[in-house]
């Protein structure tokens, strides 16, 4: 019932979130509001006006001394947009674009960038060629530092293989050193062993021998008493036949109390592992229960952000804030 009162309790927030998504006037589009992030084509933004002044006003800020450090991240944005084969853009390209567009539109950088204009055309070739010699003693830098960091690599693994080539020759001379001492003890051993196992030979010849003595004057005792004691060993004989059948008799008694107690043991043992499996199966139940309320509690906190987050003014997230630099005496946007 529970389980089936939580679907219920689900099923109604769907749908309660499904009528609040609908009536909004954020997610209907009501207003003007739903296109905000539509994609638009590149084509709109990228005219030759936009691509020169974005050109030109990289190239003030970069030789300027207090630059806009949030203007030249938005510039190179739009620079890399209008030189990519993007069609479409959305999102945070579409409003770096419109950013750019609205700082040209209103001549932010405009006289700047002409004046930056005249003197780039004349310092063009002398730019590229410095640019290319740049170019090449970077490239020349950089294939010298690879050889000098291969060489240094190739001496530390040379010096790391003659480690490795000396420590292995000492753990090959340790391990015989090892095997030469492990075989002399084992000789030693074994030549303890050989003696030890002489003498014990040896006691058990000498007790051997006298128990051979023992016996045969135990021997000659009993054929000297044979006649008194035959009628003595016909009485201890027939008790000895009882007491053997006593014996017997107390043996499978034992023997009969001992597979009933086998039998209760093992009915103890297979009642206690039906117990354990119940129990695991109670955890196993009680785990699958635990996982599914916490995705039903994650699935409630995502329903509840995403609720929170319909309420967000996106219109006011479409600006850009720039710093206020009162030095540099630009519009911030």
């Amino acid at each position: 019932m529970k389980l089936i009162r939580k679907r219920n309790n689900k099923k109604y927030l769907f749908l309660l979130l499904t009528l609040i998504s609908l009536t909004n006037p954020i997610f209907a589009g009501y207003g003007g509001e739903g296109t905000k992030d539509k994609a638009e084509k590149i084509s709109k933004f990228r005219t030759q006006e936009l691509i020169n002044y974005v050109n030109l006003t990289i190239y003030y800020l970069y030789s300027a001394e207090n630059r806009n450090e949030r203007h030249v991240i938005l510039f190179k944005s739009c620079q890399k947009l209008l030189n990519s084969n993007k069609k479409t853009v959305k999102g945070k390209d579409k409003k770096n674009l419109t950013a750019c567009t609205n700082l040209m539109k209103m001549g932010t950088y405009k006289n700047v960038s002409s004046n930056v204009n005249s003197k780039s055309i004349e310092n063009s070739t002398k730019t590229k060629e410095e640019v290319r010699r740049k170019e090449e003693a970077r490239k020349k830098e950089e294939a010298r530092r690879k050889e000098e960091a291969r060489r240094k690599e190739e001496a530390r693994r040379k010096e790391e293989a003659r480690r490795k080539e000396e420590a292995r020759r000492e753990e090959e001379a340790r391990r015989r050193e090892e095997a030469r001492r492990r075989e002399e003890a084992r000789r030693q051993e074994e030549a303890r062993r050989r003696e030890e196992a002489r003498r014990e030979e040896e006691a058990r010849r000498r007790e051997e021998a006298r128990r051979e003595e023992e016996a045969r004057r135990r021997e000659e005792a009993r054929r000297e008493e044979e006649d008194r004691r035959e009628t003595d060993a016909k009485a201890r004989r027939e008790a000895d036949a009882r007491r053997r059948e006593e014996a017997k008799d107390r043996r499978e008694a034992d023997a009969k109390a001992r597979k009933e107690a086998d039998a209760r043991r093992r009915e103890e043992a297979k009642a206690i592992r039906e117990a354990d499996a119940r129990r695991r199966e109670e955890a196993k139940a009680r785990r699958e229960a635990d996982a599914k309320a916490r995705r039903e509690a994650d699935a409630r906190r995502r329903e509840e952000a995403i609720k929170s987050r319909s309420t967000i003014d996106y219109k006011s997230r479409s600006t850009i804030e720039f710093s206020d630099d009162s030095d540099s005496g630009l519009i911030d946007y």
